[in-house]
């Protein structure tokens, strides 16, 4: 299985408002892409997150499921519609559990 965890840092002005969308967005992605077993994402609440406000954390069964899904039309339209307008910086780590 393979963990994705990717977090992402607001353009100053970004409102709270549109960091719910953002996060609710997010959760869009697991009912609309095969391949997602499990999804999270939230908003940052701790002081130690170096400037990253919202957190997306994602399983997949394995490489492939991955590969597929960093392609799918609505992980592109997510990123259009969501990272580009909004986010300054994305930090995004991939690795295999058991």
């Amino acid at each position: 299985m393979i963990e994705h965890i990717v977090l992402f840092r607001c353009k100053p002005g970004t409102t709270d408002t549109i960091r719910e969308q953002f996060v609710a967005a997010a959760r869009s992605l697991k009912g609309e892409i095969p391949g997602i077993l499990y999804l999270s994402a939230g908003t940052n609440w701790s002081d130690r997150s170096d400037g990253y406000e919202l957190a997306l954390v994602e399983r997949f069964a394995d490489k492939k499921a991955l590969d597929a899904y960093q392609i799918h039309p609505y992980h592109e339209k997510f990123k259009s519609e969501w990272v580009k307008p909004h986010i300054e910086k994305v930090l995004a780590v991939d690795y295999f559990i058991a």
